[in-house]
């Protein structure tokens, strides 16, 4: 039997050990498919060709050794996506974005994967001038609440700054928004551009956009001057990350340049915003200078050189959207300043470009509606026509007919699209106000119903507060008549306790070390009227729990006690290791009472101080003050602790009930209120035999 479990044992620990090795193996696959991912998205601005080759490796892989690693191949796909739209390959786009929206697998990134590739597809419609299209995408992205701020890391926050990016370039560059309305779309991004960081590149994308934005915002003559500096100012923060050798990257750098050319060049930007922002404006040429060895201080068009340059690095990408974009630009720049042949040169650049996109002459007249769809930049190379057609680089008259036709044709196209995204907004909006008028309704039932039952609480929660004052009057006015008999009580027992103290200190033959010891009693008497007093009004001494060594106690009390005669009487302290809990202060404040009046009764023998956990109870400590004095009478015995009874006082051979034994009996049911019920304080005696106090109160907790 017990070589059948052995056996048994090694068999399942050698499945445990193959578990974790295969584990460790999966590990390491997925490590080797995230590096080639990370490679891939790293380099998907500055050589998208090398991205393409990342990922597609990232893809084999995981076809070769890990096919069930889903998360890896959303990533690839959606690379691959990015790397084509980087070049303008739009159809490829459509083919890896459709992968990734159509994944029906499970994994941990499939919606984050799924709303990247949701705005990659709306900035394909928005390049292809599809604004209700892409507004669409957009909105319903923005009302799943997919974005919202539910999670951290670089896929989400990639997610939520190309989101931001999308939606202001579409109100910026396609839509006639109202300038508040853009205003509050760019300043909202810049308030979530901290939160956003997934890394450099994203961070260049985002500085842009933000700086872009504000650069069109300089129409508004008011805040012209402060949106110019929030443009300088996200232009120059893209300078400082491309100076880096890490990160440095032409696409960036060629979007910063054209941006701040395309500055320099706004006629709505006013002489004295320039005087205003000149001192960035130079910083921004001196750290191109020094940064980039791209020096503007020598020609004689600032923002020529600019735009020029942007459009020569531009052309370092394989990417015709950005290349047309760029040299319509550059030579519309050319015929504002006058130099027509430059601007021709530049236009006859940007129908190439056209030319090898549509794969069809320059002149041929195809304007159909499926050829526009394939343009690669129907705004563009709308104004592209436009600008042949007014340049006059025309060569003949068929070509510019050819041009005229394409231009109206592109026109009317992009036309159609925005009456389509008028239309698409309006019913957005009556949905929105049906929903609105709906969501009001119900929230005025809603806040009818809160009121009723608000008011139902409110009536319910007035009786209880009434009841609980009247309570509250009834127990004040209860510790008011306490407070009255307190008063009365400590007057009382004053007039009674210090007259014997004051008619022996008027006898003039009185011997000195009586009248030491007299004045001694008396003084003690004021100090317990003091503590006493402290006790019975709510502001006076608290209660302070804590956990008490009691041989510190006694060591304590030893000390300050008065033994007048201790050749006559001894005082002893049982030594103890017990541990109390409750107020030491007022415990001392008992215990040198008690040792007190048992010295000031005992005219020979012993005081004896002990404690020892109580037999019936383990919770409290047992404490016993015992003398050898004069004992009380059962009478006495009786009425001890009572205020409303007097007896035999010092000089009488009692015990007497003054405010020593008073105050014992307050401070034992202060530790009684306030930490185990049952704390109490008793006496025994016998007449000419002595007496002993007890008193119990908590012990520590083990």
């Amino acid at each position: 039997m017990k070589q059948y479990l052995l056996l048994f044992a090694i068999l399942i620990g050698a499945l445990a050990g193959c578990s974790s090795r295969h584990d460790d193996i999966d590990a390491l696959l997925r490590s080797r498919v995230d590096a080639l991912n990370k490679a891939s998205f790293q380099n998907r601005f500055n050589d998208a060709v090398l991205s393409e080759v990342y990922a597609r490796k990232a893809i084999a892989f995981i076809d070769d050794s890990l096919p069930s690693y889903s998360g890896g191949r959303l990533r690839a796909w959606n690379n691959l996506a990015t790397s084509y739209f980087n070049r303008s390959i739009h159809d490829s786009v459509h083919v890896y974005v459709d992968s990734v929206l159509n994944f029906a697998g499970s994994t941990p990134n499939k919606e984050v994967e799924q709303v990247l590739a949701h705005i990659l597809e709306a900035r394909l419609l928005q390049r292809s001038c599809d604004i209700a299209g892409c507004y669409r995408i957009l909105y319903d992205i923005e009302q799943s609440g997919l974005l919202d701020d539910r999670e951290e890391g670089m896929l989400f926050n990639l997610a939520k700054s190309e989101f931001y990016i999308a939606t202001t370039t579409l109100n910026y560059h396609y839509r006639n928004k109202s300038i508040y309305q853009q205003a509050e779309l760019v300043e909202e991004m810049e308030k979530r551009r901290s939160s956003l960081y997934c890394d450099y590149a994203e961070d260049m994308s985002l500085n842009y956009a933000i700086a872009y934005g504000y650069y069109v915002l300089c129409s508004d003559t008011l805040r012209q001057s402060a949106y110019l500096s929030k443009a300088l100012y996200y232009c120059g923060e893209n300078l400082r990350l491309l100076n880096n050798k890490d990160r440095y990257c032409t696409y960036h750098l060629a979007n910063t340049y054209q941006l701040f050319g395309f500055m320099l060049w706004s006629g709505n930007i006013k002489a004295s915003t320039w005087k205003d922002n000149a001192k960035e404006v130079k910083s921004i040429c001196d750290y191109v200078n020094n940064a980039f060895s791209f020096d503007v201080s020598s020609v004689d068009d600032t923002t020529l050189a600019f735009m020029r340059e942007a459009t020569s690095l531009f052309f370092l990408h394989d990417d015709p959207y950005q290349r047309l974009g760029a040299v319509v630009a550059t030579g519309r720049y050319c015929m504002s300043v006058g130099d027509t042949a430059l601007a021709c040169d530049y236009f006859a650049e940007g129908l190439n470009i056209v030319d090898r996109e549509l794969s069809a002459p320059s002149d041929d007249g195809d304007a159909s509606a499926d050829n526009i769809q394939h343009s690669v930049a129907p705004k563009f190379e709308a104004m592209l026509y436009e600008d042949l057609l007014v340049s006059g680089c025309a060569i003949s008259t068929e070509a510019m007919r050819n041009w005229a036709r394409r231009e109206l044709a592109l026109l009317n196209y992009i036309k159609q699209n925005e009456k389509a995204d008028f239309i698409l907004q309006r019913q957005l909006e009556e949905a929105n106000r049906g929903s609105a008028t709906m969501l009001r309704f119900t929230l005025v039932l809603a806040v009818l119903a809160v009121a009723l039952l608000t008011t139902l609480l409110l009536l319910r929660r007035r009786t209880k507060a009434l009841q609980r004052e009247t309570a509250m009057l009834q127990e004040a006015k209860q510790k008011d008549v306490e407070r009255i008999a307190n008063v009365e009580t400590c007057l009382s027992v004053l007039r009674h306790d210090i007259t014997p103290f004051v008619s022996y200190l008027q006898n003039d033959k009185m011997p000195e070390p009586l009248k030491r010891e007299v004045t001694g009693q008396l003084i003690r008497t004021f100090e317990n009227i003091k503590n006493w007093t402290n006790l019975s009004i709510p502001s006076g001494l608290q209660f302070r729990l804590s956990t008490i060594i009691v041989q510190d106690v006694f060591d304590s009390v030893e000390q300050s006690v008065n033994n007048p005669f201790p050749d006559k009487v001894a005082l002893r302290f049982v030594k103890s290791d017990c541990v109390a809990t409750g107020d030491r202060q007022l415990l001392e404040i008992m215990l040198r009472n008690l040792v007190n009046n048992a010295i000031q009764h005992t005219s020979s023998g012993s005081v004896v101080v002990a404690v020892e956990p109580w037999d019936d109870d383990n919770r409290f400590l047992h404490f016993s003050v015992a003398d050898t004095g004069v004992g009380m009478s059962g009478e006495e015995l009786e009425n001890l602790f009572r205020s409303d009874k007097k007896i035999r006082q010092a000089g009488q051979q009692g015990y007497g009930s003054g405010f020593g034994l008073i105050l014992c009996r307050y401070i034992i049911k202060k530790h009684d209120d306030n930490t185990v019920r049952g704390c109490r304080i008793w006496a025994e005696s016998a007449e000419g035999k002595g007496s002993t106090f007890h008193f119990l109160i908590a012990a520590k907790e083990s």
